[in-house]
């Protein structure tokens, strides 16, 4: 194994912009009660799948790569960060064993703010309970994006082991200072648009705050109304908009109506397939971003308010403004996590994070011989953006995650928020506005 970890040590891993910038949001929750920005994969089945089963498992299929789990990040001699592979221990598998199902969601959420050992980039832990199991999946986001993290759990079936041949870093990190420059230029000039435009509405949590979940899940008709209406309301195959759409009317709907501002998203997309990236890429942050603004007024109607989100989206996309962040974000590799933390204070404020992951890699399959009844993500929000919505696609009907965290709004108006949401995404094939 020693071996191994030399052989990975032979070539640095050198961090990319967005690696840092995930980095960045791990140092900002260094206070929560999870120690850091990290995300879980939940698999669930109605099967029992017992903790020693779940270990040999992990054991016998990532042995090769302990040392790259285990890393930790360092600096050259030009402050570039690398990652540096470290030991080769195993990875920590934990269980419980839940008296009551009702206790399940408290499980969740109590391994949610538990933070990973030190220099480890993945922890499993198995909660088993009168109706079935399931299998907790806990990455580092500074070497897991949660595509890649799926793609992990793929490489777990028979036939995957090929995925984790794959070098770590699969494209070369080579641009010229003057594109980096260009890049820098062009989403400073979105900013200065942006903040001319008027104030965000948001809010943020305290630096000490932990994070909690609420679950929506469609059925299989349910999604197809739902996709059905997305097509005639935002276009065909424009489900993400339409989402996004629906998120932001209400999260809109958590202030005071004589609130006036913009509600500006980050609206997450992934890279692979795109800029030299394999689509079965693996490890690191190999996603971009592009900034949804919506003048509240605009969200009182549902199509008007997804047609701007799909014009943005389109023109974001021709002006490679996707690109252009992962580029610019290159530039910040050198500043310490203290001082890029207050550079960021000074940008444009979030209202909240959205994702949309379309049909995963393991829809419809079995999982260590156990059939799975359902994949969703349980992903982290910083302190300071304390909001966000993310919604994945398994078997043909979706999930929806609200992250929050605590005290960035009442408990009773989250309970809102999930209510009125699903309610839209239940109803609708049916209505053609979001009705406040």
């Amino acid at each position: 194994m020693e071996q191994k970890r030399n052989n990975m040590n032979s070539k640095r891993i050198y961090l990319d912009g967005m690696d840092w910038a995930a980095y960045q949001l791990n140092w900002q929750s260094r206070l929560t009660p999870g120690q850091g920005n990290h995300f879980i994969i939940v698999l669930e089945t109605e099967q029992e799948f017992p903790a020693d089963v779940a270990s040999a498992l992990v054991q016998s299929k990532l042995e090769k790569l302990f040392p790259l789990l285990n890393g930790s990040v360092r600096r050259d001699l030009f402050l570039r960060p690398w990652w540096r592979p470290g030991s080769a221990h195993t990875v920590p598998v934990t269980s419980e064993q839940l008296l009551f199902t009702s206790d399940y969601s408290a499980a969740l959420e109590h391994f949610c703010n538990m933070p990973l050992p030190p220099h480890c980039g993945l922890a499993v832990h198995v909660v088993r309970h009168k109706t079935g199991s399931a299998l907790l999946f806990k990455f580092s986001h500074t070497l897991f994006d949660a595509r890649g993290a799926e793609q992990l759990l793929e490489s777990f079936r028979p036939g995957g082991n090929e995925r984790l041949d794959m070098p770590p870093r699969t494209f070369q990190l080579r641009e010229s200072l003057e594109e980096r420059l260009s890049a820098r230029l062009q989403i400073g000039a979105r900013m200065k648009q942006l903040r001319e435009e008027g104030d965000t509405i948001g809010k943020s949590a305290g630096e000490t705050a932990g994070i909690a979940h609420r679950l929506i899940s469609l059925t299989e008709a349910e999604t197809d109304a739902l996709r059905r209406h997305s097509d005639s309301v935002a276009g065909p195959f424009m489900i993400a908009p339409y989402l996004l759409t629906l998120s932001a009317v209400h999260y809109s709907n958590l202030f005071p109506q004589n609130a006036d501002g913009f509600i500006r998203v980050p609206m997450i997309l992934d890279m692979r397939g795109e800029a030299g990236i394999p689509e079965e890429a693996i490890f690191f942050n190999l996603w971009s971003m592009i900034s949804i603004s919506l003048k509240r007024s605009v969200l009182m109607n549902t199509r008007e308010a997804a047609d701007l989100v799909r014009s943005q989206l389109f023109e974001g996309t021709g002006e490679k403004i996707t690109q252009a962040y992962r580029s610019a974000s290159r530039l910040s590799r050198i500043l310490p996590p203290s001082l890029f933390s207050k550079l960021s204070r000074t940008r444009i404020k979030e209202s909240f994070v959205f994702a949309f992951l379309s049909a995963g890699t393991l829809s419809g399959e079995k999982f260590a011989g156990r059939r799975l009844t359902n994949l969703y993500h349980l992903p982290s929000v910083s302190p300071q953006t304390g909001f966000g919505v993310f919604f994945n696609m398994f078997n043909n009907h979706l999930n929806a995650v609200i992250a929050y965290r605590s005290g960035v709004f009442a408990e009773a108006d989250v309970e809102r928020f999930a209510k009125d949401l699903e309610k839209d995404l239940h109803g609708s094939a049916a209505n053609e506005k979001v009705l406040k």
